[in-house]
């Protein structure tokens, strides 16, 4: 057995039973926020989905509206604006402007949870070290990862994702353009 010393406590091979009181309830609290960091992690990672699922939903509800309402040629003259082949300018870049602004809005949120998640993550590596340090758990060979190397990319973590998000969200203005671009050729 292990001899506890004052401090930081090796207590490799000490059973938990033997903890003092403290000991457990540290050991408790820092298991805890672990739960807390996963947690975390995960409803951010919903949040993130959530925000481009509806920037998305957004911004193909404007191309239908673009769609469904009828040019107004004689509101460019309202405005002074001309009509550039055929296309009512102000109503085929307003609509694509409001989608610009859409996924612009929609990428600031996810950028926005994406730091949230990040912090989680540092959070947990922090748990994780003090762990290992204090308590001499070796967390990391107990679940065969290092928790530090994989979290050290930062709010690169979930690159790969976060690109696809991002595709996602800047494609789909395209389609109100689009629309407004291609009804004139079909009138």
């Amino acid at each position: 057995m292990a001899e506890i010393v004052s401090g930081s406590e090796q207590l490799s091979t000490m059973p938990l039973d033997r903890l003092d009181t403290f000991q457990q309830k540290e050991l408790q609290v820092i298991s805890s926020a672990l739960d807390d960091c996963r947690r975390l992690i995960a409803a951010g990672k919903v949040q993130r989905w959530d925000v481009v699922k509806w920037g998305v939903t957004v911004n193909v509800a404007l191309a239908t509206a673009v769609a469904a309402i009828p040019p107004f040629r004689d509101f460019t003259f309202f405005i002074g604006l001309p009509v550039l082949a055929g296309v009512a300018v102000p109503f085929s870049l307003i609509p694509f402007l409001l989608a610009m602004l859409v996924a612009f809005t929609s990428w600031l949120l996810v950028s926005h949870y994406n730091a949230r998640v990040t912090g989680a993550r540092k959070t947990a590596t922090h748990l994780v070290d003090q762990m290992k340090t204090k308590r001499n758990i070796d967390y990391d060979s107990i679940i065969g990862t290092n928790v530090g190397f994989d979290y050290s990319k930062g709010t690169d973590y979930d690159e790969e994702e976060l690109r696809k998000f991002k595709a996602i969200l800047f494609m789909s203005p395209v389609l109100s353009l689009l629309v407004a671009l291609v009804r004139p050729a079909l009138n």
